[in-house]
């Protein structure tokens, strides 16, 4: 039995427009699992979950703690929490970082690399700050594959973080990452 792939996306609340593109075009049985990490503030809820759940079949939802990570799902980080995996389950914790230097995405993709061992997809989209650059490093070194959004994100500072580490395998539009990763085995 091969083991779960899991595809982490991250993004700020600018990039909501990235993940409807992407979600348009995977695949609803691809046999991978989703987690999305959103850069927010704490006080800033997400609407991934109510708006995601109408574009795609997956079931979607917010990442519960202990909560063992199936394929064709789809998982959100609930606000002011960090979210790690350990074993393919999730765990919450509460935001503990200081103002400004909350980084979900990178301390979600340094467990991700760990957990699973080159089985890991890390997705940067439209966001800011260099939320992930970090993450991309740890999914690279344990063999992981990385894709960035390309020229059409809104707020292209995530990326171009990513980019920057030389640790991005591919730079497309969200629908083309989407495709791609649909066909990844």
């Amino acid at each position: 039995m091969n083991p779960l792939q899991i595809v982490c996306l991250g993004s700020s609340a600018g990039g909501l427009e990235a993940l409807i593109a992407f979600f348009k075009r995977m695949q609803p049985k691809s046999g991978k699992a989703f987690v999305i990490i959103q850069h927010l503030q704490a006080d800033q809820p997400t609407l991934a979950p109510d708006i995601l759940s109408r574009i795609t079949t997956m079931p979607v939802g917010a990442a519960k703690d202990d909560e063992a990570v199936q394929a064709d799902h789809v998982y959100t980080i609930p606000p002011n929490t960090q979210l790690t995996i350990v074993a393919d389950r999730l765990h919450l914790a509460p935001r503990t970082e200081t103002p400004g230097r909350h980084k979900p995405f990178d301390r979600f993709l340094e467990s991700l690399a760990t957990n699973s061992r080159g089985q890991a997809t890390a997705v940067v989209l439209s966001g800011y700050d260099g939320d992930g650059s970090v993450g991309f490093i740890a999914i690279k070194a344990y063999g992981g594959t990385t894709y960035a959004q390309d020229w059409t994100a809104l707020v292209d500072e995530m990326p171009k973080h990513a980019m920057a580490t030389g640790c991005v395998d591919h730079v497309l539009d969200p629908g083309q990452i989407a495709e791609a990763i649909s066909k990844r085995h």
